[in-house]
């Protein structure tokens, strides 16, 4: 099937240089929810004290790694903290260090958070494994423990002679006042917006609590800034944290995109520079009944995109142990080392790869004009982080022709002749056509175009 890649002159020009595609991550497209996953947290009192002891650890960590390196080695810290913290939020596996003494603070941090009074209400009233909590709800949930995470956290760190001992702890004062007993039998929809009726509320107190505190020129001292950063991170990190969980229930993937149609003047608008561009023609060979374009190494399908407001829904803690970067167990373990149930059942294996597929080739109805089909290049051993590992050469013969947009000018023609003939492509045997504008149908249309000047 003939293929179609919509193109400015500077990416044509690049795309050409070695014959190679550019994969692009879900963040470099254009649309911000595309390959949505609905990530929902429903479990037993293990899970979530699990969950509730990585958090704390992984709180702790943060603080500690940022403690250590503003020390006078590393003064930049303090700029760069936020950046370091959305880059490292959460441990992925807290008992790497249990042979070590950061191991053992680790547990005593877990004991001691999951005695407080708070957490043990949050574990008690979401712990029957019957409640659905979307994110929103968990960033709130985790919020009301919040206070008494940085306050284990901080003395901690007195212990250990991080923070001064006389440091003052009464600035944790964001009261997160809810009766869990009054939203016990209301409805989802109604618990929902309660919640989010109070987590608007004090989220916008603690950040006119923080501007204010940055405003606040009479104070420069080393304890006060300090003081700054621990109330940033007691701000943050739940809803960082949250966003990490989310990120982490699926490896990374990336996509090359194409569309079935060549004459769709939005496309020429949005992605050949406002028609000033190209677009590309590709044509993959059928085996199997699967469309595939041939690489240096190894050969990729071609599907098309589902356009559907429909989006994967799937629980956070019957995923975990399809994840192999981290041990199942560990985080389903609660209190006195009782496993949770979801250490068994919920969706098989086949399920989660189906999704994580699935997920990189939907978007919603809004997209369907584009018609677009795509390559998908997993990566479930992390080879493709790099930008320039994940540029790969597809096998010339794959590459057809050209269509000129309707203003691409003479010059920018005669430069993607020449970078064709460096490789190896000549203008005698490869086909070129010209977009052009009806003004009977209204409608663009593609003629072929003949050029019998070959360049020298």
């Amino acid at each position: 099937m003939k293929l179609y890649r919509y193109r400015t002159i500077q990416s044509a020009l690049l795309e050409l240089e070695n014959g190679s595609f550019y994969f692009a991550a879900p963040t470099e497209l254009n649309d911000p929810v595309e390959g949505y996953l609905k990530l929902f947290w429903q479990g037993d009192k293990p899970a979530w004290q699990g969950l509730l002891k990585n958090f704390v650890c992984s709180l702790f960590y943060n603080l500690q790694t940022y403690l250590l390196m503003s020390a006078r080695v590393y003064p930049a810290a303090q700029k760069n903290f936020l950046n370091d913290l959305q880059n490292k939020i959460l441990l992925s596996d807290i008992h790497q260090f249990d042979n070590l003494p950061l191991g053992r603070i680790f547990l005593e941090l877990s004991e001691n958070f999951l005695a407080t009074d708070n957490v043990q209400t949050v574990v008690e009233f979401y712990g029957n494994d019957r409640i659905k909590c979307y994110g929103r709800e968990l960033e709130f949930i985790l919020r009301t423990v919040t206070d008494d995470a940085c306050r284990l956290c901080v003395r901690k760190c007195k212990d250990l002679g991080l923070i001064r001992a006389a440091f003052d702890e009464t600035f944790f004062d964001v009261a997160y006042e809810i009766s869990f007993d009054e939203i016990k039998n209301v409805s989802d929809a109604e618990r929902k917006r309660r919640i989010d009726e109070i987590e608007n509320l004090n989220c916008d107190l603690m950040e006119s609590g923080l501007l204010a505190l940055k405003m606040d020129a009479r104070h420069s001292s080393a304890e006060f800034a300090l003081k700054q950063r621990i109330l940033w991170l007691q701000f943050i990190f739940p809803r960082l944290y949250v966003e990490q969980l989310k990120a982490i229930m699926y490896p990374n993937g990336y996509v090359v995109c194409f569309s079935d149609t060549p004459t769709n003047s939005a496309m020429w608008g949005n992605y050949a520079d406002n028609h000033n561009g190209i677009c590309f023609i590709y044509e993959t060979e059928t085996v199997d009944g699967r469309e595939l374009i041939h690489f240096a190494a190894k050969s990729l399908e071609v599907k098309p995109i589902k356009y559907t407001a429909q989006i994967i829904t799937r629980n956070f803690f019957d995923t975990l142990r399809h994840l192999n970067f981290i041990r199942a167990e560990d985080w389903l373990t609660g209190k006195g080392g009782v496993k949770s149930s979801k250490l068994d059942g919920g969706a098989s294996g086949g399920e989660y790869e189906n999704d994580y597929h699935e997920k990189f080739y939907r978007k919603l109805n809004d997209w369907n004009h584009e018609h677009e089909y795509r390559i998908f290049l997993s990566d479930r051993f992390y080879r493709y982080g790099d930008k320039s590992a994940r540029t790969l050469r597809y096998k010339l013969s794959t590459l057809k022709g050209i269509i000129f947009g309707l203003r691409t000018t003479l010059d920018d023609k005669l430069k993607l002749i020449r970078k064709l003939e460096r490789l190896g492509k000549s203008v005698t045997d490869f086909d070129f056509f010209q977009a052009e504008f009806d003004d009977e149908t209204q409608l663009i249309s593609v003629r072929e175009k003949f050029l019998l000047t070959k360049t020298t």
